[in-house]
């Protein structure tokens, strides 16, 4: 069940705080209170929620504000809560009226918050918070445009900060191509150790090992013993093999018959004890789990053992995570890597995430559907799209030719020496080049700053929100470094017209006297 708890946004001067005085209105969390639209997001949030049944769930501030200081701050769930708790700041940013010294949700709810908030939704809060933020910065630019105390400087920086709103020029025509469309993909690792083919067997027979335990109790009274299993003789040959600096390959092989036939007769067993009247939804959820995903690793392993093949479609690295799936990159020092691959797009200095998948795809094929997109969300063709070499497919420069749109990148290398460039055709595609390195530099941002060096989460859908709110946050955090260079420069303007204006009162005083 969901419940609309306010009615408007909440000011900085109602905010209560048991300290005295008043927060800071400048501070950054108060600053993106002002910047998303919490009223007209929640509507996009409450439906799917049912409108009697259940418990009332938590607003959709609360929710997208924790989830969003996580990203922002790089914390685990119970730090994220211990630091809401700790800071008032925090507390008015989620929507609390008042500061409490209490948690206001357990930090378990942070997964359903992931749920909640998924990739739709979050586009969603992309696309109104960008234009809520250009329409504020547009708003404060013309105020400052119609100043008279702006000296040449002055006018370059508001020039600059305008141009970095990535909006259309009002003085070109409406179907006229503007503007620049930045495309790549990169791989965004899970948290899984190295995949080693035994190691996954013997977690699966563990699993399989577990799961003969709790039927056991089951059937306590109805068989006469617990079916064998060789726990102890399987692990310690695993634990001989996977110590080896450089085991041989037919001791890899062996580990592998030996923790396949383990696993097999334990299977087996499951199967003879729901014969005797075993239920294996009295598992859990959790464990029930890992045994449908141990048996197609057995599966699976048993497939590639038999026809002594390294290679099998729908791999599965990672028990906990079983969507995970190699994805070979080429790159220096990561051949291959696991965890989602995802498309991206700079449009006009804004980052979008465009598809996001766990299977290797080729995403020049992505680069027809962006453009299309582009031309739906601001009513015209970019002019210009710089991406890297994998686009420049024969389909891609007939549709770019197509429509107007320079398709700006390094050619493959059959068509390197077939075509050749004027010197003026050379200078503008090394300035293309430039312009590409900035995608580059936000994927190195979201890596290094915003957790997606390595994703936390073990649910697909949990993934996919915590990916994508790595880029909101980036176009917030930019939004915001507008905002307060914006700021400087308003009250340098301030400031430069009240001196020009007491020097005026001085030289009429000289002339006075």
């Amino acid at each position: 069940m969901y419940v609309f708890q306010h009615t408007g946004q909440l000011s900085i001067e109602e905010f209560h705080s048991p300290f005295g005085g008043k927060l800071d209105p400048n501070n950054r969390w108060v600053l993106l209170h002002k910047l998303i639209p919490w009223m007209s997001l929640e509507s996009h949030y409450a439906p799917q929620f049912t409108a009697k049944t259940g418990a009332p769930a938590k607003p959709f501030q609360m929710a997208f504000g924790a989830v969003y200081i996580q990203q922002r701050l790089g914390v685990t769930d119970r730090e994220t809560v211990a630091l809401i708790t700790e800071s008032p700041y925090l507390q008015f940013f989620i929507g609390l009226s008042g500061y409490q010294p209490l948690p206001p949700f357990d930090p378990s709810m942070m997964v359903h918050f992931r749920k909640r908030i998924g990739p739709d939704l979050m586009k969603v809060c992309n696309n109104m918070t960008k234009a809520n933020g250009i329409a504020m910065i547009q708003e404060l630019l013309t105020e400052s445009q119609q100043e008279d105390g702006t000296d040449q400087e002055q006018q370059k920086q508001l020039a600059a900060i305008e141009e970095e709103l990535g909006v259309k020029p009002a003085s070109l025509e409406a179907d006229s191509n503007w503007g620049t469309l930045i495309l790549d993909a990169t791989c965004v690792p899970d948290d899984i150790p190295y995949p080693v083919d035994l190691r996954l067997l013997d977690e699966s027979r563990e699993t399989t090992e577990k799961v003969i335990d709790e039927l056991f109790k089951q059937l306590q009274g109805k068989i006469g013993r617990k079916p064998r299993c060789n726990r102890d003789k399987a692990h310690n040959l695993f634990l001989a093999i996977i110590k080896k600096k450089k085991p041989k390959r037919e001791e890899i092989r062996e580990a592998k018959r030996f923790q396949l036939n383990e696993i097999s007769r334990n299977l087996r067993a499951i199967d003879g004890m729901i014969h005797c009247g075993a239920v294996l939804s009295a598992l859990g959820s959790q464990l029930y789990r890992k045994l449908l995903i141990a048996s197609e690793i057995y599966r699976q392993q048993q497939d590639m053992y038999d026809n002594d093949s390294r290679r099998i479609d729908d791999r599965i690295v990672n028990l906990s995570k079983p969507h995970v799936r190699p994805i070979v990159r080429g790159k220096a020092g990561k051949k291959t890597e696991f965890g989602a691959k995802i498309s991206i797009s700079d449009d006009n200095g804004f980052v979008d995430v465009d598809r996001i998948s766990w299977d290797n795809y080729n995403e020049a094929n992505d680069l027809i559907a962006r453009a299309i997109q582009y031309k739906e969300e601001r009513g015209c063709y970019p002019a210009r799209i710089c991406a890297d070499s994998i686009y420049m497919t024969s389909d891609n420069k007939k549709f770019c030719a197509g429509n107007n749109i320079r398709l700006s990148g390094r050619p493959r290398k059959k068509q390197a020496g077939a075509e050749k460039q004027t010197p003026e055709q050379q200078e503008l595609f090394k300035s293309d080049l430039r312009k590409r390195s900035v995608i580059e530099g936000r994927i190195g941002t979201g890596k290094r700053k915003y957790g997606l060096d390595r994703i936390l989460t073990k649910l697909v859908e949990t993934s996919r929100t915590v990916i994508t709110m790595a880029f909101f946050v980036m176009n917030a955090e930019k939004i915001l470094r507008l905002l307060r260079l914006l700021f400087v420069l308003l009250v340098s303007i301030y400031f430069a017209m009240l001196w020009l204006w007491a020097s005026w009162r001085r030289s009429g005083r000289l002339w006075a006297t």
